[in-house]
């Protein structure tokens, strides 16, 4: 279990207060069958890996008519290698551009440090038999002050395994952005800052408990929340087919704590459901920008501008 996951609590033990399951096929079915102008699915599994759903190739296969791209996040260590040459067969039916994201943090002495149980010569397993099935793979690394040394290394072992793409992210969500990590991250962005995926802040704030501290107890009051989900026309819908406006504030729907103000402001809501509403009546409704226009913490920390 990754450390910041939020399906658990510090890594060790699974976060009591999230409902275990798949996401079912009639939840799918709702979505797909209700679903208009979309351009592309992304399984970024914000309380699990979408690997571990056992009806990921149906759920594929019944998407086939949307005629859209797909996008897979995987820590790439579940499962066998026949299990990644199905998942490849069945990306090469979709839109050029459709592959899966392997979420690699470093090389086989440092992955498995957040990557946690994720046994190395599995996942490269796993990958070269996605790849060479005809797979589109991106290789996508978690800067952290235990890798940091390793980035260029990562991208030339991707690039020889024939990763269509390297790309790196950094950031006060995952880790602190000290020295050694900012520098890491600087010097990618200096060749290729397209694929640096880095979070912007005040750089006042470099220290992550200091600057959520500081944004807890005043906000960005001066500034406004330009919410990026919003901007790219994107939703999040989790396994039971709730519907929120991003992905952040599904991570803060089952709170690892009570008293977490993130939690609880996520809750004041009553999220609408895909079994309940068609995709269409939850969209053009306004509970989606509630969070935005009430100044939701989340949205102050993950979309405030200065």
């Amino acid at each position: 279990m990754c450390g910041n996951c939020s399906r658990n609590i510090d890594g060790v033990t699974v976060n009591p207060n999230m409902p275990l399951g798949h996401m079912d096929m009639d939840t799918w079915r709702r979505i797909i069958d209700n679903a208009t102008g979309i351009e592309e699915i992304i399984f970024n599994g914000a309380y699990g890996d979408p690997l571990m759903n056992p009806n990921l190739i149906h759920a594929l296969q019944y998407a086939k008519k949307l005629k859209c791209k797909v996008m897979i996040h995987t820590n790439g260590g579940i499962g066998k290698p026949n299990m990644y040459r199905m998942l490849a067969q069945e990306l090469n039916e979709f839109p050029e551009g459709s592959m899966v994201t392997f979420s690699i943090d470093g090389l086989k002495d440092t992955n498995h440090l957040y990557r946690r149980h994720v046994v190395w010569d599995n996942l490269m397993e796993n990958v070269k038999a996605f790849i060479k099935s005809g797979g589109l793979a991106r290789w996508r690394m978690l800067v952290f002050k235990h890798n940091a040394h390793q980035v260029e290394e990562c991208e030339k072992l991707a690039y020889d395994m024939d990763f269509e793409v390297f790309d790196i992210n950094g950031g006060y969500t995952f880790t602190a952005m000290d020295s050694i990590v900012s520098e890491a991250v600087e010097n990618f962005k200096a060749t290729k800052k397209e694929q640096a995926r880095t979070i912007k802040y005040d750089k006042k704030h470099l220290d992550n408990t200091d600057r959520l501290k500081d944004l807890m107890e005043e906000g960005f009051d001066k500034g406004c929340i330009n919410c990026k989900w919003k901007r790219k026309q994107k939703i999040q819908i989790s396994h039971t087919g709730e519907v929120f406006p991003c992905c952040y504030l599904l991570s803060d729907r089952y709170s690892k704590h009570a008293d977490s103000p993130y939690g609880q402001e996520c809750n004041s809501i009553t999220w609408p459901n895909v079994n309940e509403y068609s995709l269409q009546e939850i969209v053009e409704g306004n509970t989606l920008s509630q969070p935005s226009e009430n100044r939701f913490k989340i949205c102050e920390v993950t979309c405030g501008e200065v």
